[in-house]
């Protein structure tokens, strides 16, 4: 690191430590791997030279060439060091800093007073944002800021999560006034900001203060139809409501996964933090569910004749509203079949809170759910928590904690026998016509399943056993 500050020094004069890496000194955080230069000349041409000149392995990221900003990455034994280097953004480092975001960034440092462990000496902080830190509250460094890079809306409460901050009241009038320009920015840079406010252990209060702004209704407009959507005697809340109180009991589940899951409550974590794409783990896309599992209902209402209002088929419209959003918000594949999968597929779990829950049925829903089960699990819990109307009887609760668990259990040692299928898809193919694709894998789940079960015991009885299930599952052609 040292090696990194004098080389720019070296190349650059007036070479300054700013935004996050002097904040989070000055809020005491003792091991700071990702570091922010400015500098007066040219940063992405200083980066490229410093990681050149640099006497242990490193590499050269061009950021922004317009901007001038260039990466140096250095590994580590566990990790590894970033700095990125930028020019000023103006004809001096003062006008560098009024330009940023907030002013709790807003603070710089000269690489000299670095070196030489006077960072608290020889702070340059134009607009008292070593106060706001002390304050730990998020201010807005001009009146343009917003207008200059809308994303920073949604990075004021990013920084809110991440810190535990409050966002001063004008910042807020300020997002409020301008929450519209979210729509200038790209799906890809909302994502990455979204992802961290879902990935902290209080995004509920955040996701609720977006709201309040309407920030959120901006980047989600597929659930303002959710909010005051009244629905049935089985819940007490509208749509929106027992959305975030969902959203909330999620954030509880995963905090007291034992209290649940007991010995299971190991894996159960290492699955909701498993990274499916690098550095975006499986929780924020839980939390994204949760938010979408019912804003199909607005779109599904149907009123018998008694009165009672019913939702058939919302999970549906809930699915291709949140494949619709993802999209927008360029998720990978893989995240994109996750959170479908268990916003399509959630009441599917309703099963778990009736008496008398066998085993065999607990394996079959297992089965069909395949690697999404877990999350399924999770997203029914938090929902049906959420939902406390007359017509829920109190023991439905404790039926539905007991049927989780007992699904978990089964599933993990389902998951740790190999069950090979007594038929191939090759023989499928040849036998029965079929063809390669989706359909064919998942009539090879549904054979291992009735294998699983012991209603087939051979090839003979999984033939007979596979003409029956065509002839009732017919294929569409």
């Amino acid at each position: 690191m040292q090696e990194i500050l004098r080389l720019s020094l070296a190349l650059c004069s007036e070479s300054y430590l700013v935004g996050g890496s002097v904040r989070d000194t000055i809020l005491g955080k003792n091991k700071i791997t990702d570091l922010d230069i400015a500098v007066e000349g040219d940063g992405f041409g200083v980066a490229r030279e410093i990681s050149n000149q640099l006497s242990v392995k490193s590499s050269f990221v061009p950021l922004d060439k317009k901007h001038r900003t260039g990466r140096i990455v250095v590994p580590e034994d566990h990790g590894q060091i970033t700095v990125d280097i930028s020019s000023f953004r103006g004809s001096n480092i003062g006008e560098d800093l009024i330009g940023r975001d907030f002013t709790i960034n807003a603070i710089a440092v000269h690489l000299w007073d670095v070196i030489n462990g006077r960072v608290a000496q020889n702070i340059f902080d134009p607009l008292d944002g070593r106060r706001d830190i002390e304050r730990r509250i998020i201010r807005i460094c001009s009146e343009t800021s917003l207008s200059d890079d809308p994303l920073r809306m949604l990075r004021a409460f990013r920084f809110a999560s991440q810190l535990g901050f409050s966002i001063d009241p004008g910042t807020r009038l300020g997002i409020s006034k301008s929450a519209k320009l979210i729509g200038n920015v790209s799906g890809e840079r909302i994502r990455d900001e979204l992802e961290i406010v879902l990935h902290c252990n209080r995004s509920t209060q955040i996701i609720e203060q977006m709201v309040e702004t309407s920030l959120f209704w901006e980047i989600f407009p597929e659930l303002l139809p959710t909010r005051g959507f009244e629905q049935n005697a089985f819940h007490h809340l509208d749509v929106w409501e027992h959305t975030i109180e969902a959203l909330e009991n999620m954030e509880n589940l995963i905090e007291n996964l034992e209290s649940v899951f007991g010995v299971f409550s190991d894996r159960i974590r290492e699955y909701i933090y498993e990274q499916l794409v690098s550095g975006r783990p499986r929780i924020w896309l839980l939390k994204l569910a949760i938010l979408f599992h019912d804003s199909g209902k607005p779109f599904s209402l149907s009123v018998d004749e008694k009165g009672r209002r019913r939702f058939i088929g919302h999970e549906k419209i809930s699915r291709s509203l949140i494949l619709e959003a993802g999209g927008r918000l360029r998720l990978a594949a893989r995240e994109l079949s996750e959170v479908s999968s268990w916003v399509g597929g959630h009441m599917r779990l309703s099963i778990l809170n009736l008496e008398n829950l066998s085993d065999r049925a607990l394996l079959r829903l297992h089965h069909k759910s395949g690697v999404h089960f877990v999350g399924l699990i999770l997203i029914y819990l938090a929902d049906i928590s959420a939902a406390r109307g007359t017509a829920r009887k109190a023991e439905e609760f404790t039926r539905a904690r007991m049927g989780a668990k007992k699904a978990i259990e089964l599933a993990f040692q389902e998951d740790e026998k190999t069950v090979k299928p007594l038929l191939d898809g090759v023989q499928l193919m040849e036998e029965f016509g079929l063809e390669q694709g989706p359909r064919l894998g998942s009539i090879l789940r549904w054979l291992v399943t009735e294998q699983a079960l012991g209603t087939i015991r051979d090839q003979e009885q999984a033939r007979q056993a596979l003409h029956r299930y065509l002839y009732q599952h017919p294929v569409n052609k």
